[in-house]
């Protein structure tokens, strides 16, 4: 008899596919349509490997950036009394991966010292919260993420006015601090670089060099109100022109303004939702706002554009605070009454759907200044060797 054939073996059944076997490609995909930057950090921190995926792709980050806004988070805000800043979260929006980003952060400043007198709010951007202590005469910069705080030495010069922000392409945690050295007809740069811990003092420009196109101005190079940081430049506002200041040539040089129709101010700069030189102007008259945008016309000239009119429906009072990758920020006041505190809300306004968003209300008399917060790319989806670490102010 014919020997019988044993039976073929079975293949083995295939293993399962799971988001920890798929490859750094894929999950890329995946997590770029994650709705938001706070998302995407929880989701990077769930594992190693996904952390790993997120760090380092050289495309991600700026392929993420484009599609999503960063978050505004909330605002700090100075009040008439008290000696130290508080913080407004946004609320009303249910999303539990921003609550974990303030959870997992310092915004309430706990590491500030609360027996040092009065700590007043200089700037806010890029991650970092610009502090000055009045009665040590202290500067201090906090890295609200990354729980740092860092004390900076006070400037050679008296400097009116400052500027912090990150420094792109050196280390991360890094940052600049630019500030103004105005002596009349003349002005200057200070900068601080957190690198090398000193502060660098430019040449002295006069104002006939920065106002050549408007002579009849001379009796002040800048005017007495601060300027605005929008993409790398400061903007001074000058009656019917504009001062800037590129911080990276710290050189100086105007720009026109558009033309104002009539009852079109106070305005704000700041930058649109694809970054490019915008102004929001408000038109009382007509409860609106009216959007410039500084962009190439039709002979490739760059120039002030009119973009959009918007409507904001029946509010009495109306001040803008910033604008910031297409979002617009303005307290609205309500009418006052006699013997009665005038409530002050605050709102986030998208300038693309249009829509508004209340982030919060209180009382005029509690109220000073207000500094949106933006959430910043972490340092913690960054590859980077030297990881920062907490220090002692």
């Amino acid at each position: 008899m014919a020997s019988q054939l044993p039976p073929p073996a079975e293949s083995p059944p295939p293993s399962p596919t799971t988001i920890l076997t798929i490859g750094d490609d894929l999950l890329l995909e995946i997590f770029v349509r994650l709705p938001s930057l706070a998302t995407l950090v929880r989701a990077a921190f769930a594992c190693r490997s996904f952390l790993h995926a997120v760090r380092s792709s050289p495309t991600f980050r700026p392929r993420f950036c484009a599609l999503h806004p960063p978050p505004l988070i909330g605002l700090f805000l100075l009040h008439c009394v008290g000696d130290i800043p508080s913080f407004a979260p946004l609320r009303g929006l249910a999303d539990p991966d921003q609550a974990a980003v303030i959870r997992g952060s310092d915004f309430f400043l706990s590491r500030l010292p609360d027996d040092q007198g009065f700590w007043d709010i200089n700037d806010c951007r890029d991650g970092y919260l610009l502090l000055f202590n009045w009665q040590n005469r202290v500067l201090a910069a906090y890295s609200l993420l990354d729980g740092v705080l860092r004390q900076i030495p006070s400037p050679p010069e008296a400097v009116r006015e400052y500027y912090i922000l990150s420094s792109p392409g050196e280390s991360h945690g890094s940052f600049r601090l630019v500030c103004i050295h105005a002596d009349g007809l003349n002005v200057r740069p200070v900068v601080f670089s957190s690198n090398t811990g000193e502060w660098q003092v430019s040449p002295w420009t006069e104002a006939a060099t920065i106002n050549k196109d408007h002579p009849e101005d001379d009796k002040n190079c800048l005017p007495p109100t601060p300027g605005r940081l929008v993409n790398g430049r400061i903007y001074w506002t000058r009656h019917d022109y504009l001062i800037v200041l590129d911080i990276e040539t710290l050189q100086f040089s105007s720009m026109d303004l558009p033309p104002f129709m009539d009852g079109q101010k106070p305005f704000v700069l700041g930058e649109t939702h694809d970054e490019k030189l915008c102004m929001v102007c408000a038109i009382d008259a007509e409860l609106m706002v009216a959007v410039w945008v500084w962009r190439a016309d039709d002979d490739r000239v760059e120039r002030w554009m009119l973009d959009k009119k918007i409507e904001l429906g029946e509010i009495p009072v109306l001040k803008l605070v910033a604008v910031n990758h297409g979002f617009l920020h303005l307290h609205l006041m309500a009418i006052q009454q006699p013997n009665i505190v005038p409530l002050c809300s605050l709102f986030s306004f998208c300038l693309e759907k249009p829509e508004l968003k209340k982030i919060f209300a209180l009382y005029e008399y509690e109220l000073e200044r207000s500094y949106p917060y933006i959430m910043p790319w972490p340092s913690s989806l960054v590859c980077n060797k030297v990881n920062p670490r907490i220090e002692g102010a």
